[in-house]
C-alpha cells in the first residue's frame, strides 16, 4: 500500500514567479492534485 503525505501552498501571482515555484515542487517529487484561487494542494509518496 502506497503511503502519501500532502501539502496545502498558497500561491499568489501570476506568470514565471508562479511558474517557477511550481516547478520547484515538481523536481521535489511533489504533484499537484488541486487548485483552489491561490491554494495548491500536493501530494508525493512516502518513502519507507
Amino acid at each position: 500500500m502506497k503511503l502519501y503525505e500532502y501539502k496545502c501552498i498558497f500561491i499568489c501571482g501570476l506568470g514565471e514567479s508562479t511558474t517557477r515555484k511550481l516547478n520547484e515542487y515538481g523536481r521535489d517529487g511533489w504533484e499537484i492534485v488541486a487548485v483552489n484561487w491561490c491554494w495548491h494542494y500536493f501530494k508525493r509518496v512516502v518513502e519507507k
